[in-house]
């Protein structure tokens, strides 16, 4: 237990990421609909949504659909996050589910796949 508390006073906590799931919304309007990530979050209200990856798909009122194609990375099962870019140029903006998140550490770095840059 002291190695822990010793690394989290080393290592504060800098940024939170929290992960994305069914129903979470893009800036541009657009919803997470099914999720397979592997891992379902019991909500407030007692419903039950799925994780959502990369690969999954937003899918926008006027029925066009954009995958997921940033995440976590492969050591994080590639775990769409809130701030996930999807392939037309969208980002995820915020999740139904807060039981799931990744910490950011100072002087701990994230493997480059970690929500890497993209371009359109």
């Amino acid at each position: 237990m002291r190695e822990s508390e010793a690394y989290k006073q080393a290592h504060p906590c800098t940024g939170i990421f929290r992960v994305a799931a069914e129903g979470s919304q893009t800036r541009d309007g657009g919803v997470i609909v099914r999720g397979a990530l592997g891992v379902e979050f019991r909500l407030a209200d007692g419903s039950k949504v799925a994780g959502a990856r990369v690969g999954d798909c937003a899918v926008y009122p006027d029925g066009t659909m954009a995958q997921v194609v940033t995440g976590a990375g492969k050591a994080n099962s590639q775990m769409a996050l809130v701030g996930s870019r999807l392939s037309n140029g969208d980002e995820i903006i915020n999740t139904s589910q807060g039981s799931l998140l990744l910490l950011q550490r100072k002087d701990v770095a994230w493997p480059d796949d970690f929500l890497p840059d993209v371009e359109n």
